[in-house]
Parts: C-alpha cells; sequence; structure tokens
C-alpha cells in the first residue's frame, strides 16, 4: 500500500489560492504536465500541477517547477539506443560509409530508372501555381496546419476544388 499524496502547503501559499478562488476562478481538471520555454530554449517543467482558469481566459498554475533539461535527456536517450543496438536518426547513412564508384553507380541507377520511365519524378515546388479562385486565408490556413510551402497548399486547394480539409488530409499523409 503506498503512502497518500500529501501535499503541505506555506501559509502565504494557501492565502494566495484562497484570494485567487474568490476571484472567481475554474479548475481545469486533466492536466498532468505544464511547460514554459524560455528564451535561451531553457525549459521549466512543473509536473502534477494545479491548473485554474480565469473569466478572462488567463491561466494560473500553482506546483514546483523544474528545470528540464533537454540535452541531458537526449543525450541519456541516444545512450539508450546504442546500448540496446538501435542506430540514432541518421546513423545509417553515415555507417553505410559508400565508395565513390558505388555512389555512381547508384547515381546511374537512379538517373536510368527516371529515363525509363519507372521513377515517378515530382514536380519543382519552385514553379508558380495558378491561385485564382482560391482565397489567401485559405491558402495560409492549408500551409500552417500542413506544414508545406505555399505552391504545395495551392495545388492541394486546387485538386480538392477548393475544400480545405481534404487538402489539408491529403497533405498530411
Amino acid at each position: 500500500m503506498s503512502a497518500p499524496n500529501v501535499s503541505i502547503l506555506s501559509k502565504n501559499e494557501k492565502k494566495s489560492k484562497d484570494m485567487l478562488l474568490k476571484l472567481g476562478l475554474k479548475r481545469v481538471p486533466g492536466i498532468i504536465r505544464v511547460a514554459y520555454r524560455k528564451k535561451n530554449n531553457e525549459i521549466i517543467a512543473i509536473e502534477k500541477p494545479e491548473v485554474y482558469r480565469t473569466a478572462g481566459g488567463n491561466y494560473v498554475v500553482f506546483g514546483e517547477p523544474q528545470v528540464d533539461d533537454f540535452t541531458k535527456k537526449l543525450a541519456a536517450a541516444q545512450e539508450q539506443a546504442q546500448a540496446s543496438g538501435i542506430a540514432p536518426a541518421g546513423a545509417d547513412a553515415a555507417a553505410a560509409d559508400k565508395s565513390p564508384a558505388s555512389i555512381q553507380a547508384d547515381m546511374q541507377a537512379q538517373a536510368d530508372a527516371i529515363a525509363s520511365g519507372d521513377a515517378k519524378v515530382e514536380e519543382a515546388d519552385d514553379a508558380e501555381v495558378d491561385t485564382t479562385g482560391l482565397s489567401d486565408e485559405d491558402i495560409e490556413l492549408v500551409m500552417q496546419q500542413a506544414n508545406v510551402p505555399r505552391n504545395a497548399a495551392a495545388k492541394a486547394l486546387k485538386s480538392h476544388n477548393g475544400d480545405i480539409v481534404n487538402a489539408i488530409m491529403s497533405l498530411s499523409k
């Protein structure tokens, strides 16, 4: 049987909570972690916070802040991945260590495949797309939601007759 989770509040913290609750704050349930990122990419996290929302839409967070050192977590994850035999991302390209002759052979094989029509050649995103009939707001929305360049967003909207939802879905695959 585990000990109950008891938090001891200082007298001042208890007074400030009571005063804030009198202002009409509503508790927001279900939040397990709050993180703030500062300008220097330092992350301050609060585990198991008490979160309240004001009528104006602002949030008040109570809890013990801790500095999250992302670089240490990343290094630990990489060590664990190496220990388990999983190569970190990007390591497969460096591990291949191909000779110039094999690289040229791969390039020639790819060029032959393109010439024979086996490989699909994608259109360049630099080509200007006709945006007549499309609103700039719709294009911007698709760009933000699907995280794609403007031409790709416009092309998707054109192919789906201006339907924003289907354009985003097609780009998110």
